[in-house]
């Protein structure tokens, strides 16, 4: 009989064949060799059989989610880890609901989610996965998973079902968004404590302007809130990752209107003025550059070279950078 490695190689491979995600590691090749080698035995010479074995898979040049996990959050942007969030989740509803058999990972965890130059992340290493036909639920007396990420029915009974992975994933969510040292943290405070704490560390991070600052706050809430919704104690209060994916979705379209509403503040009425600190920087063609203070705020200001009254109304367009930075264009 085939080894545990035997069959965990041949169990990945089977798998990795069939999924084709942006969001799933993609099998590239592999190597499946037996060879014969003489071998001492006993004080005699005898022939064994060498197996190798190796799965060839695409680069991710960002490695390991893994090694981006930190207490102090500071390893990403709000932007890249909601992207890692959501990335995860798309992975595993392609898994759950888009293939026929779905197949269950059961070993999702941060050192199984790997981040292309993009910091996109891939769900690999499916050694462990199951192919789940009719039944939802499953007893098992097979080892699986990682400690840690193990949900209590599976700990205590040896079930699976598709509420494993989701019971994984909110562990994986709530580290992304509050360190492994955050996540232990969890036990000790109700979920609102919890949610309320995270919340304002990443919101202290935020540098975009109010409208988008709100929005993305209430989308760190939400992912937050999902987090601790999947490793509830009992899985048929888990949601679905259907579920998940759609509450991701509608914080994305509330971040898309905070920044309509932004971009409709980028142009506004001001006069001559209003600009104080005026000073010359360079001058090209018809076009002068200056800088200067608006509203309080160092301002680069790109202008026509045409003669205006001081009471003539200007109409601008500016862009916010880092350090309250505006970039103004004249017209």
């Amino acid at each position: 009989m085939p080894g545990i490695d035997d069959e965990q190689f041949q169990n990945e491979f089977n798998n990795l064949t069939r999924l084709r995600h942006q969001n799933i590691v993609r099998l590239v090749g592999y190597c499946h060799n037996i060879q014969e080698i003489q071998v001492e035995y006993k004080g005699k010479l005898v022939l064994a059989e060498k197996t190798h074995r190796a799965l060839c898979l695409e680069y991710m040049s960002n490695g390991s989610l893994d090694k981006y996990l930190s207490d102090e959050c500071d390893r990403y942007d709000w932007q890249t880890g909601y992207g890692i969030i959501k990335g995860i989740c798309q992975g595993l509803k392609y898994l759950h609901n888009e293939l026929k058999p779905p197949i269950y990972h059961l070993d999702l965890k941060p050192a199984n989610v790997l981040l292309d130059e993009n910091m996109v992340p891939r769900i690999a290493d499916f050694g462990m996965s199951r192919l789940f036909r009719d039944e939802k639920t499953r007893a098992t007396n097979s080892s699986l998973g990682t400690i840690g990420y193990l949900p209590p029915e599976y700990i205590c009974n040896n079930l699976i079902s598709n509420k494993f992975d989701i019971f994984s994933l909110g562990v994986v969510i709530i580290k992304i968004m509050a360190g492994r040292a955050g996540y232990f943290n969890s036990a000790n405070m109700s979920s609102q404590e919890f949610s309320n704490v995270v919340q304002l560390i990443w919101t202290n991070r935020l540098l975009e302007t109010s409208n988008l600052r709100k929005a993305y706050s209430e989308q760190v809430k939400i992912c937050i809130e999902i987090g601790l919704s999947c490793v509830q104690e009992d899985r048929h209060k888990r949601p679905t990752i259907q579920d998940i994916v759609d509450k991701l979705n509608a914080t994305e379209t509330e971040c898309t209107y905070a920044s309509r509403n932004d971009l409709s503040l980028m142009c506004q009425i001001i006069k001559d003025d209003d600009l104080e600190e005026l000073r010359e920087l360079s001058s090209i063609d018809y076009r002068i550059v200056y800088h200067g203070k608006w509203r309080g705020s160092d301002v680069a200001i790109k202008r026509t070279n045409r003669r205006c009254s001081s009471d003539r109304l200007v109409q601008f367009s500016y862009f916010r950078f880092l350090c309250t930075c505006l970039y103004l264009s004249f017209y």
